[in-house]
């Protein structure tokens, strides 16, 4: 009975991390495509403002989410793994503690606008 419930643990750990996996590396893909489009309109030479400063901040973001799933997901992977105690406690922390974090960092913002 609790080698069935260790496996279960384990399938829905990596299945989760598999889904968490691709959300990261669609995040980093589509930072990269963002990043062409604002070097390919920048290039053109608007006279706007807002074109000659650095890459907008929500760039940067998608970039730090996209690395920080993909590290979450490859701690993951290991923990689902070895399915020990201490692995899938920090596994469960880490995603809140980030999530807590970025919505503390938004919240910080929403002040200053």
């Amino acid at each position: 009975m609790v080698k069935n419930i260790k496996k279960c643990l384990q399938f829905s750990l990596k299945l989760m991390n598999a889904t968490m996996g691709v959300v990261g590396i669609a995040m980093i893909t589509f930072s990269v495509l963002m990043i062409r489009v604002w070097q390919r309109d920048s290039a053109k030479g608007s006279s706007d403002d807002h074109y000659t400063c650095a890459l907008p901040w929500f760039i940067h973001v998608f970039i730090g989410i996209g690395i920080a799933l993909c590290g979450i997901t490859c701690f993951g992977h290991f923990a689902a793994h070895t399915a020990n105690h201490s692995c899938l406690s920090s596994v469960s922390f880490f995603p809140q503690t980030f999530t807590i974090s970025f919505k503390i960092y938004l919240l910080k913002f929403k002040s200053y606008a």
